[in-house]
């Protein structure tokens, strides 16, 4: 009988994540590792939102320069195709940072991942496995990558 009770508390004490509170971590730490320069939480959506103006405004330099004739006119059509899909990437994560972060539809997003649960998951499991390993530090930029390669269309089905 001791037994079971003493079991049975441990159970319950187990700390219960649900899939928004993995999604918050996921975006967390996608966050923090866009912006290594907000000093707390309360203000990483106002570095995000500096971030953000900075990119469309390097994006719309390069977009001024493009001239597909000359190679230094291909170079600016590159850098403005990458920081347009930061932008947009950046865009995205905080949107859904903002969607997470509300308490009220806690409930109805849960609901809404369980569609996707599987891959959340698994992200979730990834970054818990990055966090507790070392990695060479150029593999860190292309895990980060691949990471938001993998999270972009999660976020995606939060606007909807």
């Amino acid at each position: 009988m001791f037994f079971q009770t003493f079991s049975k508390k441990q159970f319950e004490e187990r700390p219960k994540t649900d899939l928004c509170e993995q999604l918050q971590f996921i975006v967390n730490s996608i966050l923090n590792y866009e912006l290594p320069t907000h000093y707390s939480a309360n203000h990483i959506l106002f570095t995000a939102n500096i971030r953000l103006s900075e990119l469309k405004e390097l994006a719309s330099n390069h977009r001024k320069n493009i001239n597909l004739n000359t190679s230094i006119g291909t170079f600016h059509k590159n850098a403005y195709e990458l920081l347009s899909k930061k932008a947009n990437q950046l865009d995205l994560i905080i949107e859904s940072y903002i969607i997470i972060h509300k308490e009220t539809d806690r409930n109805n997003l849960n609901h809404r991942l369980r569609l996707i649960d599987d891959k959340i998951i698994a992200l979730y499991n990834e970054l818990i496995e990055f966090n507790n390993q070392t990695f060479l530090p150029q593999l860190v930029e292309q895990f980060w990558q691949a990471f938001k390669d993998d999270l972009m269309p999660i976020l995606a089905e939060l606007r909807t």
